[in-house]
Order: C-alpha cells, then structure tokens, then sequence
C-alpha cells in the first residue's frame, strides 16, 4: 500500500528571512532600536535571532511575541495579522 505523503495540510514554515521580509524596514528597525532600552523586545529580537525556522502557526516564543509587539506600538494589530497570516510563497520555505 503506497501513502500519499503530499495529502494534507501544507506545513506553515518559512524562513527567518521570509518573516523578516514580511516587514517593512521602518518596522523591523523599530523592533530593533526598542530592543536597545526594552527587555521584553530584545528577548523577542533574541529568541527570533536564534530560531531556524517560523511556524506562522505555533505558540513557540517568536509567534506568541507579537501581541507584545504590538501593545509596544511596533506593529498595528493589522500588520501582525497580515505578517503572520499572509499565504506562504514557495520561496519563503
């Protein structure tokens, strides 16, 4: 009996770079200047640094940061909605 292993859900992994990509410059280096005088964010920024890979679905640190982003005023609620929930190009894998 053969399976099928292209059947089911497409894994919702991209690369750190394609989440970096999701954001803007402005954004990111906004992210990176609070990391400067703001514990929370530069723990984000560090758990993000070291990662391997963004699932866009998990609770893992890097994803359930970003309601702190945006109670920081880094990102809108629309822009963390759309980073995070934006469909998955083939070369963001």
């Amino acid at each position: 009996m053969l399976i099928d292993t292209t059947a089911g859900p497409k894994p919702n992994i991209i690369t750190k770079l394609a989440l970096l990509n999701r954001m803007t410059d402005a954004e990111f280096i906004g992210i990176i200047n609070a990391a400067k005088t703001d514990a929370e964010v530069e723990l984000w920024k560090t758990r993000f640094d070291n990662a391997s890979s963004i699932d866009l679905t998990s609770t893992d640190r890097v994803v359930a940061g970003f309601p702190m982003l945006v109670s920081k005023d880094l990102l809108t609620q629309e822009r963390s909605t759309e980073i995070l929930t934006a469909p998955i190009q083939q070369d963001e894998r």
